[in-house]
């Protein structure tokens, strides 16, 4: 009996809550827009765990009052209940900054007061299981995804993603990626930001030591041999002329671009690749940070630890993208950006994020109106005159002025650099491939093998995932 007691006890607790909150809402005590007590306080103030809280907040997202806001908290929508569309959409964090994401939703919202969004944070790790279980669990009804994470989806993106029009008014090579190869008007995803990888210098460091500022002839080489000059003034005090995340997806495979490195397989499903300039590629990379003395094990976990040493100006140079130069927005450093130096040719990696359609969802409607919103002209500016990145529509992508943040003189650079773009599957690789090069790349770097070596645990590491894959 007692415990039946506890929970009729617990049960009459948790509707005194619900209706409580509930009660508060419609009669404007909370009004439209603003947001509940925190889960703890409202657990200390109805004598119930913070799960418990959880789950009856559930109860009134369903009846359309309230949405949850992604590390924001719970925010009433609604004084009427089931008045409202609630539209689940998952976002990769970075877009905070960004592209001022939290904005174009709150616009979004404006422009739309029936539909509501409710923000989901979503891992840079195991993406593909994360956004597959949320979809099949109707959980998520629009994704963020860029044309990495896309390729994890490869063989399911038809029975997975909605397919939408394309627009004539983004880049075409934004979109054509994103197709099937057959129907080519029709994208599985709406692109609306991109950037290539650039570098970023500090004009001050280069002024103090009267050297020229980089430019689109640069070779690799006299980028280093200028990082060594930076680094050997002693009253520079200077952690490293030049750096990047070595390990990093979106920087590894450039050098391999440039040095034209692909993969191939016969019909055994064996792998072949330019053996000598695939460890031309690999050795480069760590004789930039041999050569200046470094230790990238411990400088670097992340791509965003370039920009911290960029900002805290003891990095010259970094390999960066125009994402990443949000970072660098809001502090006062005098720098620019130039095409990335090359081996044999110039290239840079393209990278590019849009938006995706659940093709099981039941809010397509809604789902199309947020693609299309965020992917529009009116937010496409916005995005261009607020942040850094570069806005998929290129009319607003090339267009000037009424820029609220700085923006470095070579900005538009990226108009001239187009046909040096290069994506991952230009390498022949697909992003298990990618992942498994990056593991031998990991012990290569860190000189636990000879290039003999690497070179035969390469062929045989992808030979065997090749394998692997006709087995599954």
């Amino acid at each position: 009996m007692s415990g039946k007691k506890s929970r009729d006890i617990f049960k009459e607790q948790l509707n005194n809550m619900v209706s409580s909150i509930r009660n508060q809402i419609l009669t404007g005590e909370i009004a439209i827009g603003e947001y509940l007590p925190s889960e703890l306080i409202i657990a200390e103030q109805f004598n119930l765990s913070k799960n418990s809280v959880r789950k009856g907040l559930e109860e009134l997202v369903s009846e359309g009052l309230i949405i949850k806001k992604s590390r924001i908290g719970n925010q009433v929508v609604s004084n009427k209940p089931f008045d409202q569309v609630i539209l689940r959409v998952g976002y990769y964090p970075s877009l905070i900054k960004d592209a001022n994401f939290p904005d174009l939703i709150r616009r979004f919202e404006q422009e739309y007061p029936n539909i509501k969004v409710q923000t989901i944070a979503l891992p840079y790790d195991n993406y593909k299981q994360t956004v597959y279980d949320f979809f099949h669990n109707d959980m998520i009804d629009v994704v963020t995804i860029n044309y990495k994470d896309f390729l994890d989806f490869e063989h399911l993106d038809d029975s997975f993603f909605e397919k939408m029009d394309g627009d004539s008014g983004i880049y075409p090579f934004l979109q054509d990626p994103f197709t099937d190869g057959k129907e080519t008007t029709k994208v599985y995803v709406r692109p609306f930001v991109f950037s290539p990888i650039i570098l970023c210098y500090n004009t001050d460091h280069f002024d103090s030591n009267n050297l020229s500022y980089p430019d689109s002839g640069w070779k690799w080489k006299e980028a280093l041999d200028v990082a060594k000059i930076l680094m050997s003034n002693n009253e520079n005090n200077y952690a490293c002329g030049l750096y990047f995340h070595p390990l990093s997806l979106n920087r590894w495979p450039i050098f391999m671009l440039q040095n034209r490195v692909s993969f191939s397989r016969d019909a055994m499903g064996h792998v072949n690749f330019p053996k000598e300039e695939m460890v031309e590629s690999a050795g480069f990379i760590r004789k930039v940070f041999d050569e200046q003395g470094l230790s990238h094990s411990f400088l670097s976990d992340n791509d965003r630890d370039a920009e911290k040493l960029f900002i805290d100006q003891q990095a010259s140079m970094i390999m960066t993208s125009y994402f990443s130069l949000n970072e660098i927005k809001d502090h006062s450093l005098q720098y620019d950006i130039a095409p990335l130096p090359y081996i044999q040719d110039p290239g840079s990696l393209l990278l590019m994020i849009g938006l995706a359609i659940n093709k099981h969802t039941n809010k397509k409607e809604a789902s199309k109106k947020f693609v299309d919103f965020i992917a529009g002209e009116e937010i496409q500016e916005e995005i261009r005159k607020t942040t850094l990145s570069i806005p998929a529509l290129k009319k607003i992508a090339e267009r000037t002025g009424g820029e609220l943040v700085y923006k470095p003189s070579r900005f538009h650079l990226f108009r001239e650099t187009i046909p040096t773009f290069k994506l991952f599957t230009d390498l022949g690789l697909n992003a298990k491939e990618l992942g498994e090069i990056r593991n031998e790349l990991r012990i290569y770097l860190s000189d636990l093998m000879d290039d003999k070596i690497f070179q035969q645990r390469l062929k045989s590491t992808l030979s065997k995932q090749k394998a692997a894959e006709k087995i599954e």
